[in-house]
């Protein structure tokens, strides 16, 4: 409970000279002070700047399946939207993780909205995906903003697939069951993944239970990322691990004649 201030009734006002120099030998090192709120999140600028660059944030509001608020109050859903996005890029866990950086006011700066959702709002949020529908029609055309933005390549791109585990403390979330790891039967989620080599991007994920069979749907998880690949992407090639490994789909690229 100690006090920084003094015995006088009020505390002193702290003022500062607005620049002075230091001189040790014959070297001088000059001191200033700003007014400039200071953040720990400072270093993402650059990549909220890259977005603004590309009107992500149009392209997410038209999208987002949620109704607008009545209220002036009220943050709209894109606002949401890219604090969580902003909480993520922060290595947030949690959303009440999100929600602390609420106490940073240059975070709003950062990202250009009114203020960082509090928990209960984000949760209430998410609730507005209630449907694989809904799900589809927000993100889809996110999909193609971002591969759209792709340049074409002279040799194309690789394409890896893979069907990999992701394990998964909580029993809450949908599809969480026990299936096969490295650390033997543990709760997981058994996705499938598509990423373009060269640039080290996700092209689609496809979420399965724990418990799914590793070439369970791996033949229309092809075929629905062939079917809306944008015409300039080119494969040069496709790569798989032993999950995809199905007549099938080896068929289907041979039919496609892909290496």
């Amino acid at each position: 409970m100690k006090t920084n201030q003094s015995s006088r009734t009020s505390a002193s006002h702290q003022t500062v000279a607005p620049k002075f120099e230091i001189k040790t030998g014959s070297k001088a090192i000059a001191i200033g002070f700003t007014n400039q709120r200071l953040t720990a999140h400072g270093g993402s600028v650059t990549f909220w700047g890259w977005l603004r660059s590309g009107q992500w944030a149009e392209q997410l509001e038209r999208v987002l399946p949620h109704a607008l608020p009545l209220s002036n109050n009220n943050l709209q859903p894109v606002e949401k939207a890219l604090a969580f996005m902003h909480g993520l890029l922060c290595d947030a866990r949690k959303l009440t993780q999100i929600a602390y950086l609420r106490r940073d006011p240059v975070v709003p700066e950062l990202i250009g909205i009114r203020r960082v959702a509090s928990q209960s709002v984000l949760s209430r949020f998410f609730q507005g995906f209630e449907s694989a529908g809904t799900n589809l029609r927000c993100f889809r055309p996110l999909w193609h903003w971002m591969m759209n933005r792709l340049p074409s390549g002279k040799e194309g791109y690789t394409l890896d697939l893979d069907s990999t585990r992701l394990l998964h403390k909580g029993k809450h979330q949908e599809g969480v069951v026990p299936g096969y790891t490295k650390g033997g039967l543990k709760p997981c989620l058994h996705p499938l993944l598509a990423v373009l080599a060269e640039v080290r991007l996700v092209a689609q994920l496809w979420l399965r239970p724990g418990n799914a069979a590793c070439s369970n749907n791996a033949v229309a998880f092809f075929s629905d990322l062939w079917k809306n690949l944008p015409r300039h992407i080119r494969l040069r090639c496709v790569r798989a691990d032993a999950g995809f490994c199905v007549p099938e789909l080896l068929t289907f690229w041979e039919r496609l004649r892909l290496p």
